[in-house]
């Protein structure tokens, strides 16, 4: 359900618009873009069973004139440009969301910045971001949207459920489909394994085990060898893929938030932006557990 930020938009019949879409849930940001975008290609159309088929297909991605962006690079950004000037195959607004925005490179920003400034009419830009702070020359250009994680009351689950998960909403409802025991702990040692069948299937069943592994690693933590913690961050870098490597950095800073030294933490996760040697950020960010 859109709120009324959202409804507010489409009351003002924008020809045109660039919105950025941020919060710590990507999944939820996303679903809400989809809303968004079924509500603005269905908001010259009074019938409903109409908007309902249009929204259907939206939240699909198999609408014609949505096109969704995982990792923008030049030759995305070429092309987004290319469609921007073509005619809608539906008749009406083109909306283009692009995803992982925080990590768009320097020239493709810069070959952004012209049509989401003043795009064309009836192109609608969706940017999503887990954070705020990108690029300050896409975020002026923007209408800048909160997306809130929903509660654990909203979700239906106890704190425990909802911190486990870090309130990711698409984990926790595939989650309560499951009938899975968190509290039954997974060795920090079984990283690997754990790592390589998640690389393969990234179910949620394989994921809470990950997230058990790392879990019964922080709890270990302290009473653990310099060795051990390092051929721990050694298994995590040779199974993981950077995306991975991502959810595993922020999934234990979650784990840790309260630790004195957060702050350093924090930088190491700020330098999964740029090119790094992953190895030995990995080893520092464990050693500091």
């Amino acid at each position: 359900m859109l709120d009324e930020f959202l409804k507010n938009e489409l009351s003002f019949n924008r020809e045109a618009g660039t919105y950025l879409f941020y919060g710590d849930d990507l999944e939820k940001n996303y679903r809400i873009a989809l809303e968004f975008s079924a509500a603005l290609f269905s908001r010259n159309i009074e019938n409903e069973d109409e908007k309902s088929k249009i929204k259907d297909k939206t939240l699909r991605n198999l609408y014609s004139d949505l096109m969704v962006v995982d990792n923008l690079n030049i030759d995305t950004v070429r092309d987004i440009i290319k469609k921007t000037y073509t005619s809608s195959h539906e008749g009406g607004a083109k909306v283009f969301i692009l995803k992982n925005i925080q990590d768009i490179r320097k020239e493709s920003a810069n070959a952004m910045l012209k049509i989401i400034e003043e795009p064309t009419r009836d192109n609608f830009f969706i940017l999503i971001s887990k954070r705020l702070n990108i690029l300050s020359t896409i975020k002026s250009r923007s209408i800048i949207y909160r997306v809130r994680k929903s509660t654990p009351e909203e979700l239906g689950v106890d704190k425990y459920v909802y911190n486990f998960f870090l309130g990711i909403s698409n984990d926790i409802e595939e989650y309560k489909e499951q009938e899975i025991d968190l509290m039954l702990e997974r060795s920090y040692k079984s990283i690997a394994g754990v790592l390589k069948e998640y690389e393969k299937e990234k179910n949620i069943v394989v994921k809470i085990d990950l997230y058990k592994c790392l879990r019964n690693f922080v709890q270990e933590s302290t009473s653990l060898k310099k060795y051990e913690k390092i051929k721990f961050a050694e298994d995590i870098y040779s199974n993981a893929s950077k995306e991975s490597i991502n959810l595993i950095v922020d999934y234990i800073i979650n784990l840790v938030k309260k630790n004195k030294n957060l702050k350093e933490k924090l930088e190491y996760k700020k330098m999964l932006r740029y090119p790094v040697n992953m190895k030995l950020l990995l080893i520092n960010l464990i050693m500091s557990i």
